[in-house]
């Protein structure tokens, strides 16, 4: 199983929590506030064995690339949207 890095907007803490990748937590293990959970980019993890690669080393490094990008365009989606609820 994964681990992921979650950040809490209630109580601002970083939390690491091992989960499969279609879940999501939903409770802060810290605070126990409900949805306040930001999943912040991971790097892949990759265990490498003596020779040569193996093809789903690319793929997972290809996999971990996309869900990064898809958080990072989460979040910045969300960056944009509170900079215009300031103004």
């Amino acid at each position: 199983m994964p681990i992921f890095a979650y950040h809490c907007e209630s109580c601002d803490e970083i939390t690491k929590v091992m989960h499969l990748i279609g879940e999501e937590p939903s409770v802060c293990p810290k605070c126990d506030t409900p949805d306040t959970l930001i999943k912040l980019l991971n790097k892949p993890f990759v265990r490498k064995s003596k020779g040569v690669a193996s093809p789903q080393t690319g793929e997972l490094t290809k996999k971990f690339i996309e869900e990064n990008r898809k958080v990072l365009e989460q979040q910045k989606k969300e960056i944009k949207e509170k900079k215009h609820d300031d103004s």
